[in-house]
């Protein structure tokens, strides 16, 4: 029996959704820089400022919803990841500077545009791995212990199904790079890909921890497996290459996913309903979540759509020729 969501819960989970669906097109472009740079030159590059900049704003959303609804979850992943949050903040810094170097700044012939959204591309890579150990960690508990508030990455790693899900996902989202941004590859290629990254990161995925509901788990498998099925036909092809239509897809995906094992945290031995804040703070920002999310999400589509206006008529980034 599919349990009902807390209404609270439910919109912080939307909000992680829509974030992380937006961060997997960053990893996706960065797979598409390494493999095909010359192709992400026309393709990726015109999108990477929009994704990069909305990326970040519905992180910040999303903590600070977070730190209303439950206090003690910023504390456990800031004493548990402490280093490996010290070591992301460089590399966001470095991730930034290289983008905006890349875009804005001269370039000379040994720093190139191609090093630097290569390094921008390698240490995206890098970032979004780290978001999906702590993301694993907090859903499995294997090396992240509760009360003391520490990690520990060896026994996390010994743990096969946190490994697989993390593999998975990767796997997943370099199928699905094609078909977001529309590339040269064969369509039955980015199936098989996907579907690959499906198996192992879903199967994975069933033994993080102990399934509440299991059923819900249909819909982002439907759909994960349907955006690359309905890519390899012409009359579809352009609807799932729709950039909006494929991150609302991904944030559904995702939704379903975090709530197939609601309300249980670390490998179900930990009751996400027992650390709500239940006060008259948790209610008001409740209500601010609700119209700010709406204000943001207008604002984001206003921002997304001036950018894909620019890009359909053909105003892409500079070549590497022009540094």
């Amino acid at each position: 029996m599919v349990q009902f969501i807390h209404p609270e819960v439910g919109i912080n989970i939307a909000i992680f959704s829509v974030f992380f669906a937006i961060l997997s097109t960053e990893l996706m472009a960065a797979s598409a820089i390494v493999f095909s740079y010359k192709e992400s030159e026309k393709k990726v590059f015109k999108y990477l400022v929009p994704i990069w900049e909305i990326t970040g704003t519905f992180l910040v959303f999303y903590v600070v919803n977070l730190e209303a609804l439950i206090p003690s979850a910023l504390p456990l992943v800031a004493y548990s990841f402490i280093s490996y949050i010290l070591v992301f903040l460089i590399l966001y810094v470095l991730r930034n500077a290289s983008i905006i170097s890349a875009e804005f700044i001269w370039k000379g012939a040994v720093i190139n545009r191609r090093w630097l959204y290569t390094l921008y591309a390698v240490i995206t890579f890098i970032l979004g791995a780290m978001v999906l150990v702590i993301y694993t960690a907090i859903l499995s508990g294997h090396g992240l212990n509760y009360s003391a508030m520490s990690f520990n990455i060896l026994k996390f790693a010994e743990f096969l199904p946190d490994d697989g899900f993390i593999v998975g996902s990767a796997i997943l989202l370099f199928g699905l790079a094609s078909v977001y941004y529309g590339l040269d590859v064969n369509g039955y290629l980015s199936l098989v890909v996907t579907a690959a990254g499906m198996i192992i990161g879903g199967v994975s995925f069933l033994f993080l921890g102990d399934m509440n509901n299991p059923y819900v788990l249909v819909i982002p498998a439907v759909i994960t497996i349907l955006i690359p099925i309905l890519w390899m036909y012409r009359p579809t092809k352009k609807l799932v290459e729709n950039k909006l239509v494929f991150q609302g897809l991904m944030s559904i995906s995702v939704f379903f996913l975090a709530y197939s094992q609601y309300p249980y945290l670390l490998g179900k031995s930990l009751n996400l309903l027992t650390l709500l804040n239940n006060n008259a703070m948790q209610t008001q920002i409740f209500y601010t979540t609700i119209v700010g999310g709406i204000i943001l999400l207008v604002l984001t589509y206003l921002f997304f759509d001036v950018y894909f206006k620019k890009g359909e008529r053909g105003v892409s980034a500079p070549s590497e020729s022009a540094d």
